[in-house]
């Protein structure tokens, strides 16, 4: 194994787990269950707002509780559906839906196993909600290539805050920061996040985005396995 890094911290959400196509899954099934009109404009409406409140809890604006209590409120209002059902009641049932999801990236399940054959020490880094993210990696045979899961539910603060990764740091058995990189796909939480915590940084670039100036990741990949060119490199 190469010296230079010898742990990896990977986000979970479209950077190892296919997180649009377990959520398109998910919301397809939920709606069906309480009626709602399955169209593609009802799906896209209830993506923006989602996405638009996972942006906010990262900027500290609202909680995660808020969260999850709100958003389906927020979508049937948006798209004028009415019902009795409890909202909360609606989104424990989208999270329990998520959760039965698994779908991976290509090569994600074999690259973290061949990391973890190599003595590479790997984490989980995310902002998701716990039981419904260990679910996932479960479904996707990735659980067992970590060495814990650091969800931002239970560490009390959430990426990109320089709290959250002040507590991943102080918990994992690498010390020396020069030698842990951070992978993932979100530059607002996980590169503004490696950044705030002084620590090497791989953006995913899945979607051929440009790179805004104020973002400094200390590489750029498009698929998620050529991150053992980095880590092999001398």
């Amino acid at each position: 194994m190469a010296e230079k890094y010898t742990t990896v911290l990977f986000d979970a959400d479209n950077t190892l787990l296919d997180f649009d196509k377990d959520e398109s899954c998910a919301l397809r099934k939920t709606m069906e269950l309480y009626g709602v009109p399955v169209t593609e404009e009802n799906v896209k409406a209830y993506v923006e707002i989602n996405q638009g409140m996972w942006k906010a809890l990262e900027r500290g604006e609202i909680t995660k509780p808020e969260l999850k209590r709100t958003r389906f409120r927020k979508f049937f209002d948006a798209i004028g559906f009415q019902t009795d059902a409890d909202v909360f009641e609606v989104n424990e049932k989208y999270l329990s839906l998520l959760g039965e999801g698994g779908n991976t990236l290509e090569g994600a399940v074999d690259l973290c196993r061949e990391l973890k054959d190599e003595g590479y020490d790997l984490y989980i880094v995310t902002n998701g909600v716990a039981n419904t993210q260990k679910n996932r990696l479960t479904k996707a045979g990735l659980l067992p290539c970590f060495t814990d899961i650091f969800v931002s539910e239970t560490v009390g603060h959430q990426k990109p805050k320089k709290e959250y990764f002040d507590y991943v740091l102080s918990h994992i058995k690498e010390t020396d920061k020069d030698k842990i990189i951070l992978v993932g796909d979100s530059l607002t939480s996980d590169i503004k996040g490696a950044m705030n915590a002084d620590i090497t940084c791989v953006w995913l670039n899945l979607k051929g985005q440009e790179l805004p100036g104020e973002y400094k990741p200390d590489y750029v990949i498009n698929d998620i396995r050529e991150v053992k060119k980095i880590l092999y490199e001398e």
